[in-house]
Parts: structure tokens; C-alpha cells; sequence
């Protein structure tokens, strides 16, 4: 198989040649904007051997309003599509996979509103919910609103699926009705935009202590998720939850980054063994740290190349 077609039969509960892998870090800032960004992906993805291409988004959803006060949420309007933030990342994805040439999946990075709403608000979203959440409601709204158009435009720009990170759901920052009232519905105006629209659509769900059941209707063909963190359940159990394509497995902070090529190859190895070969992509819980060796990345992808039910460990 190519990089698509195993993509694309793990997407649909196939068993591939062999299981995908990808994995993504933020590059340095002085390869994070425009071409030299545009280079970064490209020479990571020929160094690493990936199955797909998440396209990184350093430009954060910028308001013209200044929020300081719950009640400035209300003086919000939707970001234009020609904001320069959201262009210069349509750029990057269009320069990204006119190179790339059709040779495998790209999924570009979306923050949820809560997210956006905290870039724009210097990180005021969870107080000033608590205070007054229906003039924040209605900021995040306007954001979400922005952020639809913006997915589809991502898609138009080349890429095969958006990877929507979606934040403010840990149990200790929102009690369930306020999570379901407030942050739930913006991300499924998101989702709703492109979900017959893209058909590589990664769910990406951040941190620990996540009540993840509130997430298993949301709209994507993976989902991804701290499965490792302690207060998460794990990706065996998420199969059930979600019964759709699993990407995932290995701490962003653990044996791909410490560990030798060996004991990174067991580790691959063994959530193979137990998750089974069907319907999962091999990756870790979130964002790689910036400075890993990419060694361990290739390592990582390599694995799966090399698993054999047989195979023993230790």
C-alpha cells in the first residue's frame, strides 16, 4: 500500500499492510512562519517517513475588540477571511501540498473558539464564563462562526482534513452544564462545517481529566486523545466509545522522547498487541516537544513496519 491507501484503510476498519504513524511538534520560531515553515514540514516529512502530514497553525485568531471585561465578549464580530492570520496559513497549506503532490494525507490545525477566545483574550475565557457566561457565549459564537468558514477554506487550500484541537474540557475547569451550554455547541459549528466536506477530519482531544463521553458524538473520522494520561481512560476503551479510527498511543512525553530505538519499538509494538491492528493510527497523546530527536520519530514509524503478532517483548 501507499501512505494513502493504508491512511485510508485504517480510516475504514481495514486491516493495512501495516498500521500508520504520525506524529508533530511545533518547529523553532524562526520555522514557523511562511516559506521557511512551509520547508520545515517538507523536510520533516521526508526525514521521518510519516503516513500523514499534520500542518502546524502558528497564527493565533486575533479580534480587533481588546477584552479585558466579560461584557466586551457582546462587541465581538466574526474575523474576516481575509485576515492576515488566517491567509498567510491558507499560504502555508496551499505551498505545503502543492509540493507534497497528492503523495499523502495532510490534516491542518484548528483551534476550537475556547482556544481562539483564549489567544485573543489573553488566556480570560474560564473567568470570564464564570462571571458572565452569556456575553462570553456570544463571543464564542462569533469566533466559531469565523472559524467554520475559515475550515472550509483550509479544504479549498489543499488540505485533506482539518485537525481541530479541541480544548476547555478538563472536569476540573467547567462543571458538565457549562461545558454542554458554552463550549460543546461552538465546536460542533466547527465540526458541522466540514464534516461532509473533508473526509480526514482528526478530532483532537486536549489534556487530562476529560469527561470524554461528552465527545463521543462529535462529528471527525479520528479522534485522538491523552489515552496515557492518568485520569483519562485508554485507547482500548475508546474504541468502544467513539467506534470509529483511533490515533494515539504513545505519551508525548515518555519513551519517544527518553527512550532508546529499542524500547520505542516495544512500546509501538505493544499498543499494537493490545488495540489490535484495525481502525488505529500509531501517535502520541499531543504535541511532541520541539527539540526530540527526530531519530526517535523515524524509530517510531519504522515499528509498525516491523510488527509481528509473534513478536515477543522484552
Amino acid at each position: 500500500m501507499n501512505k494513502i491507501q493504508r491512511v485510508r484503510a485504517a480510516l475504514n476498519g481495514e486491516i493495512p499492510d501495516r498500521v500508520p504513524a504520525s506524529f508533530w511538534f511545533h518547529f523553532p520560531k524562526e520555522q514557523a512562519h511562511g516559506k521557511d515553515s512551509v520547508r520545515a514540514h517538507l523536510d520533516y516529512y521526508r526525514k521521518t517517513d510519516l503516513d500523514f502530514l499534520k500542518i502546524m497553525n502558528e497564527h493565533p485568531y486575533r479580534v480587533e475588540t481588546q477584552i479585558k471585561n466579560p461584557s466586551d465578549w457582546r462587541k465581538l464580530k466574526p474575523a474576516p477571511l481575509s485576515s492576515d492570520f488566517y491567509q498567510a496559513q491558507l499560504d502555508e497549506i496551499k505551498m505545503i501540498t502543492d509540493e507534497l503532490g497528492g503523495e499523502c494525507l495532510t490534516a491542518t490545525t484548528l483551534f476550537n473558539p475556547f482556544s481562539s477566545g483564549n489567544h485573543a483574550a489573553d488566556h480570560l475565557v474560564t473567568e470570564h464564563l464564570k462571571a458572565d457566561p452569556e456575553s462570553v457565549n456570544f463571543g464564542l459564537a462569533t469566533i466559531a462562526e469565523s472559524l467554520a468558514e475559515f475550515a472550509i477554506a483550509c479544504l479549498n487550500a489543499g488540505a485533506d482534513g482539518i485537525y481541530y484541537s479541541a480544548q476547555g474540557g478538563e472536569a476540573d475547569r467547567f462543571e458538565e452544564s457549562e461545558f454542554t451550554a458554552y463550549i460543546k455547541p461552538h465546536d460542533l459549528t466547527v465540526l458541522n462545517a466540514v464534516k461532509d466536506k473533508g473526509d480526514f477530519n482528526i478530532v483532537h482531544i486536549c489534556r487530562d481529566n476529560i469527561r470524554l463521553h461528552l465527545y463521543s458524538n462529535y462529528p471527525g473520522d479520528v479522534i485522538n486523545w491523552a489515552a496515557t494520561a492518568p485520569h483519562n481512560i485508554t485507547l482500548t476503551a475508546g474504541k468502544k466509545l467513539f467506534a470509529r479510527t483511533i490515533l494515539g498511543g504513545l505519551d508525548n512525553r515518555g519513551v519517544i522522547v527518553d527512550g532508546s530505538p529499542a524500547e520505542i519499538k516495544q512500546a509501538v509494538w505493544k499498543i499494537i498487541r493490545n488495540f489490535g491492528p484495525k481502525g488505529l493510527i500509531i501517535g502520541a497523546d499531543c504535541t511532541l516537544p520541539t527539540e526530540i530527536n527526530i531519530d526517535h520519530i523515524r524509530a517510531a514509524v519504522e515499528a509498525t513496519a516491523e510488527y509481528h503478532p509473534d513478536i515477543s517483548e522484552g
